[in-house]
């Protein structure tokens, strides 16, 4: 989805003389089978930190509804004799919510254990039955390896920004007299959210960004609008470019006759090289009219006969 969008509209007219993630549970492997060598010992390893680059590598898609996922590894190194173990995780917040936060609201988040879940996730210090991935070691060294999936769901529509959350995973010995926590270790979680819009007009129609407006006979005055609708999770910049600053020129060089522009009713000024409006975030998906009428007022006196044009450039940008 693009971060700007251009329109370009020519505006002409006519004079006559007259007028015109795998796991369920782990499957833990030992390396050797030599007899014990003291109590069971256990490491956890996993990535610092996982970034969110979604289906097209620029981040989360507040547009894109195609489900996309992030993976990344967990490991358990074992020495001693045998045991049991599982591993589990919660949000690391105050909250407890698996939520990323961002500069204006939050992502929901979620860490399964398969593409198709369940979740591994859960508010439990301990864990649940469901969400916990179980393995057991025997004498020696031994080791688990498995990979977790990060998933943002699709359809949330959130402003532009970087949003962050961790999760906390923790490693347990689960022996005859209950769970022993043995390790910890956070995961940072990380999603760019770019900003972006789409603008759609039914004077341009599908796909087309050019569109041409005749105003026919110019001895008399005439207006023409153009409607856009908007859809954007950032505040957006309107810019409006005239070839000829705010005037209809005569093919042959005669003098040129004025338009006036206004965007929402307010009058913009095309005397300058181009002029700038700015509209607000909504803080959802619903879409913004922005309606822009175009007035052709003929000045005293008898215009030279002829065609009269101007091209007038309108760019959308996303901040």
């Amino acid at each position: 989805m693009n971060r700007f969008s251009q329109f370009q509209v020519i505006l002409t007219g006519t004079l006559a003389l007259c007028g015109t993630v795998y796991s369920g549970d782990a499957l833990a492997q030992n390396d050797s089978l030599e007899p014990a060598s003291g109590p069971c010992e256990m490491e956890l390893t996993a990535e610092n930190s996982v970034d969110w680059r979604g289906s097209y590598g620029r981040g989360y898609e507040v547009f894109d509804a195609a489900p996309s996922y992030e993976t990344f590894t967990i490991s358990v190194r074992k020495e001693g004799g045998p045991c049991n173990f599982f591993l589990t995780a919660s949000p690391n917040s105050a909250s407890a919510d698996n939520k990323l936060v961002g500069p204006d609201g939050a992502l929901n988040y979620d860490i399964l254990k398969t593409t198709n879940g369940p979740s591994f996730l859960n508010g439990d210090f301990f864990g649940s039955q469901l969400s916990r991935i179980e393995g057991s070691f025997g004498n020696g060294s031994g080791g688990y390896s498995g990979a977790l999936f990060v998933s943002i769901p699709s359809g949330q529509f959130v402003r532009g920004g970087t949003y962050t959350g961790q999760a906390l995973i923790r490693l347990f010995r689960d022996d005859e007299n209950g769970p022993q926590l043995v390790s910890e270790t956070p995961i940072a979680l990380l999603a760019p959210v770019a900003s972006v819009l789409k603008v759609s007009s039914d004077t341009f129609g599908e796909g087309n960004r050019e569109t041409s407006i005749d105003f026919g006979d110019l001895s008399v005055p005439s207006s023409r609008s153009v409607d856009f609708e908007i859809i954007s999770n950032a505040d957006i910049a309107v810019s409006f470019q005239s070839a000829n600053s705010g005037k209809m020129s005569h093919e042959f060089g005669g003098p040129g006759i004025d338009y006036d522009l206004r965007l929402r009713g307010e009058e913009i000024d095309l005397s300058a090289q181009s002029a700038t409006r700015r509209l607000s975030y909504r803080g959802d998906n619903q879409g913004q009219s922005m309606p822009l009428e175009i007035s052709v007022k003929p000045g005293g006196g008898v215009p030279p006969a002829g065609r009269y044009n101007d091209t007038l450039m309108i760019t959308f940008t996303a901040d």
